[in-house]
C-alpha cells in the first residue's frame, strides 16, 4: 500500500525523484572521478617505472653514466651475480606527432629473468638478436599504429644526442600489457651508438638478495652507488603524494556538498508525503514498518543513482587523468602511461560511499517521519518550531567545530591529516551556523522595512522575508549546501591567487638577468651541456657585463630526488634570493667559506634543517658533510633544491658541464643586438634557446595555471551540486504552497507578485549564503594557504585577501539562487489553487 502511494507521488512529481537521484549521482560522480583519477595516475606512474625495472631488485648507477668496465668487473666476479646492462633515454618522434617514448637498450643474452618485453615479439622470422645488425628497434603495435608506421619503415627520432633514425624491425603485442606502450627496444650496442654513449651505460640492473647487495656495494668505487629499486619507486611515488592528497581532499569537499544535497532532497521528498504517511499511521501502520519501507526505498534509489554516478565519474576521470598526467609532466618532467584503472575495491568503496552516505543523510528525516505522531506530521507550524530549536542546537555544535578547527590548525603536530580535518571542521561549523544566520538576517531586513515604512507601502517585501523564516526547515539545508559550495570557491580561489602572487613575485625577483641561454630542449628533463668555448665567447662579447653559468646534478636526500645547483652567483644574482629568518649578507659570507650550501625552504622543512646545521650529501668522493649557510624561499620544487658556488660544486661533483647561462648586459645595451650577435656566431654550432625574463615568466605562469585546472573543474561541479539543491528546495516549497494560492489570489495577488514572492525568497537565500561564504571562504583560504600548503609542500605562502573575490562570491551566490528559482517561481505564479477554476 505504501509502495503504491509512493509510486503515485513520484509519478505525479517526477522531478522530485529526478533531483534526488541527480543529487546522489553527482556527489558520487565527483568522488569517483577524483578517486579513479588519483588511482589511475599512480598506476600509470607505477607501470611506467615497471617498463624499465621489470624484476630488478637493485640498480648500480651514478649521477653520470656508469663506465662499461664496471659492468665487466661485476660479470667476472666468481660469485656470479645476476646482472644486465641497460641504456635508457626519453625520445620523441619526428613525424609531427611529438609522441614521447622511452628507449631501452638491452643485451638479449642477459635479459632472461629481468624483463619480459622481448617475449612479446609478434613479427614472424624476427629474433631479438637481429637487433645487433643495424640501428633497428622493436616497437609496441599500438604505438606503431598511432605513428602510422609499419615493419621495416624508418622511424625518425629526436634523441638527447640529436636527430636520429632507426628501422622498425618488429612489433610487440601490447594488447594485454600496457607497459609496452610508447616503449622502443634496441640492442644495447646500437643504443650506445645512437646516443653517443659508447663505453658507458645508464645503469646496471641486478637481482640480488640482501647479503649479495652488501657484497656488491663494497666493490663499487666512490661516486657509484647500489640502489634498491623499491627505494627508487618510493622516491618517485613520493613526488606526487601531496598532489594526490590535495586531489582527494577536493573530492571529500565535493562529497560534503553532495551529502547536504542528498539530505535536503530526501527531506523534501519525505515532507511532501507527510499527509500520506500520517493517514497510513492513523489507520494502524506501525512506525517500524514505515521506517523499514523508507529505508528500503532510499537504498534502492541510492544504489541506482550510485551506479549511474560511478559511470559518470569514470567518464569524467578520463578527462581529468590526462590533465593530471600533464601536471605531473610539467612539475616533475616525468613520463607515464595513460591507463584508466577501476579496481573492484575502489568500486565497492564508491558504492559504500554513495549508498551509505545517502542512508546517513536520510537517517534523521526518516526516523522523524516514522516516529512522530500522525497529528504532528500534518501540523506545519509544529515542524518549524522543532526546526528552530534544532537550529539553536546546531549553532552550539558550530562553536565546537570552530574550536576544533582552530586547535588543529595551530597545533603543528597534527600534521597534514590534521590540517584537512580542521578544514572540514571549519566548513561544517560555518554550515551549521547558517540557519541561525539566515534567521538573524531576515530579522534585520524586517526591522529595516518597518523602520523605513516599506512594509506598509510594499507588503510583499515583508511576506518574502517572513516566508523565508516560515520555511526555514526547507531553506536552511539548501542555504548550507550553497554556502559550502561558494565558500569552497572563495577559499580555493584565494589560495590559488595567493600562491600565484607569491610565485609571480618569486619569479620576477629570480629572473633578473637580461637573457637566458640554453640548448633548445626538445625532451623533458634533458639538459644538454653548453660547450666551454661558447661560454667563454659569450663573456667576451661587447656589451656583456657578466655571464653566470648554471650546472646541476641529482642527489637522493631523505628518499626524495633533489637537484644541487652550482653557479658563480655574481652580485646581481644574489640580490634575487630572500632568506628565511637569517641575514642575507651573513648567509652569503658563510657560503664563501667552502663546504657550505644554501637549501630551499621545502627541503629545510622536510629534513628539519636550520641555518648552521649540517647536511650529509653524496658526492664523487663519497658522503660529505656540508654546512647550511642559509635557507631561501623557493617554489620551484616541493622536493627541495640545494645551491652552492661553482668552486664547491666542482670539488665534489666534477665533470658536470654548465647547461645554462644568465647574461647581464651593460646599461643601455639593447637585447636585440646581443641576441643577433649570438645567433649569427653560434647558430650553426648549436640549437640555442635565447629567452628574455618576461618570456620565461609568462611560460612559468602558464604551467602554474595548468596545474590548477583540475581544482577549477571540481569547483564548478560543487557549484552545480549546490545549484541543484536550491532548485530542488524551491520546487518543493512551490508544490507545498498549493493550498496558499487560493488565498493569495483572493487577496488580489497577481502572477507577477507571486513570481516575486519566490524570487525574493531565493534572493535572500543567495545573499545570506554569499555573505557567510565570504567569511568562511577567507578562513578556508587562510587555512589552505598558510597551513595546508606548508605541511603538504614545505613552502610558506604569504596570505593575501581579495576583496574582488568577495564581490564575485556574492554575485555567484545570488546569481545561482536566482537562476535556480526562475522555473519554480514561474510554476508557482501559474499554479492553480485548491479550487482549480481560480
Amino acid at each position: 500500500m505504501i509502495a503504491r502511494a509512493s509510486l503515485r507521488h513520484f509519478t505525479r512529481h517526477p522531478w522530485q525523484l529526478a533531483l534526488l537521484m541527480l543529487g546522489i549521482m553527482l556527489g558520487v560522480a565527483v568522488v569517483t572521478a577524483v578517486d579513479v583519477t588519483a588511482d589511475s595516475a599512480r598506476h600509470s606512474f607505477r607501470q611506467a617505472q615497471l617498463q624499465l625495472s621489470g624484476s630488478t631488485t637493485h640498480r648500480v648507477l651514478a649521477d653520470q653514466p656508469v663506465p662499461e668496465t664496471l659492468y665487466t668487473q661485476l660479470r667476472r666476479d666468481p660469485r656470479d651475480w645476476r646482472s644486465a646492462p641497460v641504456i635508457t633515454a626519453p625520445l620523441k618522434d619526428n613525424l609531427g606527432q611529438q609522441l614521447l617514448m622511452q628507449l631501452i637498450g638491452v643485451d638479449p643474452l642477459r635479459e632472461q629473468g629481468f624483463r619480459q618485453q622481448l617475449n612479446r615479439l609478434m613479427t614472424p622470422r624476427v629474433t631479438p638478436f637481429a637487433l645487433q645488425d643495424n640501428p633497428a628497434a622493436l616497437l609496441a603495435e599500438s604505438t606503431a599504429k598511432a605513428l602510422g608506421i609499419a615493419v621495416n619503415d624508418m622511424l625518425p627520432l629526436q634523441t638527447p644526442a640529436g636527430p636520429r633514425q632507426v628501422r622498425v624491425l618488429g612489433l610487440l603485442d601490447d594488447s594485454d600489457d600496457p607497459r609496452l606502450q610508447q616503449l622502443l627496444i634496441m640492442d644495447i650496442g646500437q643504443a650506445q651508438s645512437l646516443l653517443n654513449m659508447t663505453g658507458r651505460l645508464s645503469h646496471v640492473d641486478m637481482i640480488l638478495t640482501e647479503q649479495e647487495a652488501s657484497a656488491v656495494a663494497e666493490l663499487l668505487p666512490a661516486g657509484i652507488r647500489l640502489e634498491a629499486t623499491a627505494t627508487a619507486r618510493a622516491e618517485q611515488n613520493q613526488l606526487a603524494k601531496a598532489l594526490y592528497f590535495n586531489l582527494q581532499a577536493m573530492a571529500l569537499l565535493a562529497m560534503v556538498v553532495g551529502l547536504f544535497l542528498v539530505y535536503s532532497s530526501v527531506w523534501f521528498s519525505l515532507s511532501q508525503r507527510r499527509p500520506v504517511f500520517s493517514r497510513l499511521r492513523a489507520i494502524g501502520m506501525q512506525s517500524s514498518e514505515l521506517y523499514r519501507y523508507l529505508v528500503l526505498e532510499l537504498l534502492l534509489i541510492a544504489l541506482i543513482s550510485t551506479l549511474a554516478g560511478v559511470g559518470l565519474g569514470v567518464m569524467l576521470a578520463q578527462f581529468l587523468l590526462s590533465l593530471m598526467l600533464q601536471t605531473l609532466s610539467d612539475l616533475y618532467a616525468s613520463t607515464s602511461l595513460e591507463l584508466l584503472l577501476l579496481q573492484p575495491a575502489t568500486l565497492a568503496k564508491l558504492v559504500l560511499v554513495g549508498v551509505g552516505g545517502s542512508y546517513l543523510a536520510a537517517w534523521i528525516p526518516g526516523r522523524e517521519v516514522a516516529t512522530v505522531s500522525p497529528l504532528l506530521l500534518q501540523q506545519r507550524y509544529l515542524q518549524e518550531q522543532r526546526s528552530a530549536r534544532t537550529d539553536e542546537f546546531l549553532f552550539l555544535r558550530a562553536g565546537a567545530g570552530l574550536l576544533l578547527a582552530v586547535l588543529l590548525l595551530f597545533w603543528a603536530g597534527s600534521g597534514l591529516w590534521g590540517a584537512f580535518i580542521a578544514v572540514a571542521a571549519l566548513l561544517l561549523a560555518f554550515a551549521l551556523a547558517m540557519p541561525i544566520w539566515l534567521r538573524l538576517l531576515s530579522a534585520a531586513l524586517d526591522t529595516l522595512l518597518r523602520y523605513y515604512g516599506w512594509s506598509l507601502r510594499i507588503p510583499v517585501l515583508s511576506m518574502i522575508i517572513r516566508d523565508t523564516v516560515r520555511h526555514q526547515s526547507r531553506t536552511g539545508i539548501t542555504a548550507m549546501a550553497l554556502m559550502i559550495a561558494i565558500s569552497a570557491t572563495v577559499g580555493i580561489s584565494g589560495m590559488v591567487g595567493s600562491f600565484r602572487d607569491a610565485v609571480s613575485l618569486w619569479l620576477q625577483e629570480r629572473l633578473i638577468a637580461d637573457l637566458y641561454i640554453t640548448q633548445a630542449q626538445v625532451l623533458p628533463g634533458i639538459r644538454t651541456p653548453l660547450p666551454d668555448a661558447f661560454i667563454s665567447g659569450l663573456s667576451a662579447l661587447d656589451g656583456v657585463e657578466t655571464a653566470a653559468t648554471l650546472k646541476r646534478t641529482q642527489l637522493s636526500v631523505g628518499q626524495r630526488p633533489v637537484y644541487i645547483y652550482g653557479s658563480e652567483l655574481p652580485l646581481q644574482m644574489r640580490a634575487a634570493y630572500r632568506f628565511v629568518d637569517s641575514d642575507a649578507q651573513l648567509a652569503w659570507h658563510k657560503l664563501e667559506q667552502g663546504n657550505s650550501i644554501l637549501i630551499s625552504e621545502p627541503l629545510a622543512n622536510r629534513m628539519r634543517l636550520v641555518a648552521g646545521s649540517s647536511a650529509v650529501l653524496s658526492g664523487s668522493r663519497g658522503e660529505q658533510a656540508f654546512t647550511v649557510a642559509g635557507i631561501y624561499y623557493d617554489y620551484g620544487s616541493d622536493s627541495g633544491r640545494i645551491l652552492t658556488l661553482n668552486k664547491t660544486f666542482d670539488r665534489y661533483w666534477p665533470d658536470r658541464e654548465p647547461y645554462a647561462v644568465a647574461l647581464f648586459l651593460k646599461e643601455g645595451v639593447p637585447f636585440e643586438g646581443i641576441e643577433q650577435q649570438i645567433r649569427a656566431r653560434w647558430s650553426q654550432q648549436a640549437a640555442l634557446s635565447i629567452q628574455r625574463a618576461s618570456t620565461l615568466l609568462a611560460r612559468s605562469l602558464e604551467v602554474f595555471n595548468r596545474t590548477f585546472i583540475i581544482t577549477d573543474v571540481l569547483r564548478l561541479l560543487a557549484l552545480l551540486v549546490a545549484f541543484i539543491g536550491v532548485l530542488s528546495s524551491l520546487l518543493a516549497i512551490q508544490l507545498e504552497r498549493q493550498q496558499e494560492v487560493s488565498l493569495l489570489k483572493a487577496l488580489g495577488f497577481s502572477r507577477t507578485e507571486l513570481l516575486l514572492l519566490l524570487l525574493g525568497q531565493a534572493l535572500i537565500l543567495g545573499v545570506a549564503a554569499g555573505l557567510m561564504a565570504i567569511v568562511a571562504g577567507e578562513a578556508l583560504s587562510w587555512s589552505l594557504t598558510s597551513v595546508v600548503q606548508l605541511r603538504a609542500f614545505g613552502w610558506s605562502i604569504p596570505y593575501a585577501a581579495s576583496p574582488i573575490g568577495w564581490l564575485t562570491a556574492l554575485a555567484v551566490s545570488v546569481g545561482a539562487a536566482l537562476l535556480a528559482s526562475i522555473y519554480p517561481a514561474w510554476r508557482f505564479s501559474r499554479q492553480q489553487g485548491v479550487r482549480h477554476w481560480e
